[in-house]
């Protein structure tokens, strides 16, 4: 099992997990989890498609655009990590 931590603008992060990968179930699985480090986002989350996707946590936390624009820029390294993990 392979953990990783990307860190990002305004304590956000996205938190990966091999152990969560699955290459015979795709849709099982949480492999890539974004949290903030802030009051207002305490506690909430969303998987990394869905944060970069509608730029909330839960739908209820609004990340800034620098936040989803970090998310963006994060892809090539989530789906190496993805990729990699599935091996």
């Amino acid at each position: 099992m392979t953990t990783k931590t990307l860190t990002g603008p305004n304590g956000i992060r996205i938190e990966l997990d091999s152990a969560q990968i699955f290459p015979d179930d795709p849709g099982q699985g949480t492999p890539a989890m974004v949290y903030v480090d802030s009051a207002k986002a305490r506690g909430l989350s969303a998987t990394y498609w869905c944060a970069a996707d509608t730029g909330e946590l839960d739908g209820s936390a609004v990340l800034s655009s620098k936040q989803v624009d970090w998310l963006h820029a994060q892809d090539e390294a989530v789906a190496a990590f993805i990729e990699g993990g599935a091996k």
